[in-house]
């Protein structure tokens, strides 16, 4: 029995050297498109081909100096080996290397990218924020044709929250780009914006104009001999179909369709169209095929764990069809797996609709799940039950109102506090403390230099730059580390950390009140734009120097204004 393991132990090490070697001959030889092609082939079925398709990509690019075609080896490393920090910390680190000395692509194109992958990971501000950054890169450095893939992103980013009328003028604009520059158009963003653009008209309820694109859409994949765009020119048309409320063309359309979506592990169009294909069986009175495709949705949620808009429907029609039977298991089941959903995407997007859901929809459905559970539980008396929740839920109401009222007063006293000390407040920190100096081991004639040095800093806005640390900053005055601590904490009062901290949130007091068009930045934005590498120490330090949250105190800015 010893010999066997062993046996098997060095025929397979043997087996794996011959594979090795005989794949790296045959990989040398493949392009970038042929070995992509071959990793999604394995992507699936066989977890060693793939992994040495992504590693041959990632070799390969990094041999002929590929940074584009490395980037996309990366993102398949971190997909065969379930690690998506293998991707972003590889941007990232481009990002490090390219950011003091920029070019057309680069950092412009590693934002662009971050953004992308937080865009379908549904992690929309830092999607937005990392867009915001590359669009920033393409205006010093001019790339157009990045600038407009970008814009391109940034209007899908304000179709998933329902902004349609933006999402249309971006699209329309770089539409308007591609048709006069046409020996820049990328066939996939191209073929992307004339589709998605075909989508915006749909939820505008435009028919027409949703043909239009869609035609051109199709037109396009058909000369590009694209199979699988030809299948989403398909399905749309099913979405027009259903618009048009022919039922039956838009089942037809929509099921055609199917091979495609699942060819391309389009799992959101999947659920959609699913969706779509249930309630066209609704509409036309087949409850049972309507049933079955509404499990499909649970079904697929089950499978890949991802939460779309069309679950919403599905789970309704789902928990109203056990009601229907009087299974309370059941309905409760999908009470619980709606209110999960809502809840996540509601947590997306900031719109009317988390409002309706909030405040009508939501608590609806929290009383009908109490409901079942007490009858599953027993016979408890359910006025008793609701008179105990009122009276509880009015004094909960009295205490939180009069508790909002006092925070109002508070905040309201610190605002004004703040606007007060402004009018004679300036960016630089005063030096303290300087009649009465200690002993530091510091001669005065480099005391007084570095800190002529920690006035032009300040007055430069050099803290402004996110990357400046004690020993960056001390390499720039001409000192070392320990000597400049020592200055900061025995003139300034306090450590280097909350200098800087206390010299971004001043400049931000004084950017905000002087600067309408800051006003309508985003919170991570304004963050970045006075240094702090993240909305959340941003937020902390704004509120341990003022008492206030960023948010309020900008509203109060604005009313003040309109006042």
């Amino acid at each position: 029995m010893k010999y066997y393991p062993t046996f098997i132990t060095i025929f397979l090490l043997i087996y794996s050297i011959n594979l090795s070697s005989q794949t790296k001959d045959s990989l040398s030889t493949l392009n970038f498109d042929e070995l992509a092609d071959k990793y999604y082939e394995y992507k699936f079925t066989d977890s060693i081909k793939s992994k040495a398709y992504a590693h041959a990509i990632f070799n390969k690019s990094i041999r002929e100096k590929d940074t584009i075609n490395a980037i996309d080896g990366k993102y398949f490393l971190s997909e065969v080996y379930k690690k998506y920090s293998i991707y972003i910390n590889y941007l990232d680190s481009i990002i490090l290397l390219t950011k003091t000395k920029p070019n057309k692509m680069f950092p412009a194109f590693s934002y662009m990218e971050k953004g992308l992958f937080y865009f379908h990971k549904e992690i929309k501000t830092k999607s937005l924020k990392n867009w915001i950054l590359a669009l920033k890169h393409t205006n010093l450095n001019p790339n157009d044709s990045l600038k407009y893939i970008i814009k391109k992103n940034i209007g899908s980013l304000n179709f998933s929250n329902k902004e349609f009328s933006k999402t249309k003028e971006l699209y329309l604009e770089c539409l308007s780009y591609y048709e006069k520059n046409n020996n820049k158009i990328d066939y996939y963003n191209y073929f992307s914006l004339l589709f998605n653009t075909s989508k915006v008209y749909l939820n505008l309820n435009d028919i027409d104009s949703t043909i239009i694109y869609n035609d051109k859409a199709l037109h396009y994949a058909s000369k590009m001999k694209d199979s699988i765009f030809i299948g989403f020119c398909l399905n749309r048309k099913g979405d027009i179909e259903y618009l048009s409320k022919n039922f039956q063309k838009a089942i037809e359309k929509s099921t055609s369709s199917l091979p495609y979506i699942v060819k391309d592990e389009n799992y959101r169009v999947l659920f959609k169209t699913y969706n779509l294909i249930a309630k066209s069986f609704s509409k036309l009175n087949d409850s049972k095929n309507s049933l079955k495709y509404n499990f499909l949705i649970d079904s697929l949620y089950n499978k890949t764990h991802i939460t779309h808009k069309s679950q919403l429907s599905s789970y309704t029609y789902l928990m109203n069809h056990y009601k229907e039977e009087n299974d309370l298991k059941n309905q409760l089941k999908y009470i619980e797996k709606y209110l999960k959903t809502d809840s996540i995407l509601n947590s997306r997007n900031n719109n009317i609709l988390k409002i309706y859901s909030e405040e009508y929809y939501k608590p609806k459905l929290i009383a009908e799940k109490e409901a079942i559970i007490t009858e599953l539980k027993g016979n408890i008396s359910v006025f008793k039950k609701t008179k105990t929740y009122l009276i509880f839920f009015s004094i909960v109401a009295i205490l939180f109102s009069f508790y909002q009222y006092n925070k109002r007063k508070v905040q309201k006293k610190n605002f004004n506090k703040v606007i007060s000390d402004l009018k004679n407040k300036k960016t630089a920190l005063p030096i303290i403390n300087e009649n009465k100096i200690e002993s530091n081991n510091i001669s005065k004639e480099v005391t007084k230099d570095i800190l002529s040095k920690l006035i032009s800093f300040e007055k430069s806005e050099g803290f402004t730059n996110s990357s400046i640390t004690l020993s960056i900053l001390a390499k720039e005055l001409n000192t070392n580390s320990n000597y400049l601590s020592k200055i900061i904490n025995q003139y300034k009062g306090i450590n280097f950390s909350t200098y800087l901290n206390k010299l971004r949130i001043n400049y931000t007091l004084s950017l905000l009140e002087e600067n309408e068009v800051i006003r309508k930045y985003t919170i991570a934005a304004i963050a970045t734009e006075v240094g702090f590498k993240s909305t959340e120490s941003f937020s902390k330090a704004f509120f341990k120097e003022t008492k206030l949250k960023p948010s309020f105190y900008i509203k109060e800015l604005e009313n003040r204004k309109v006042a």
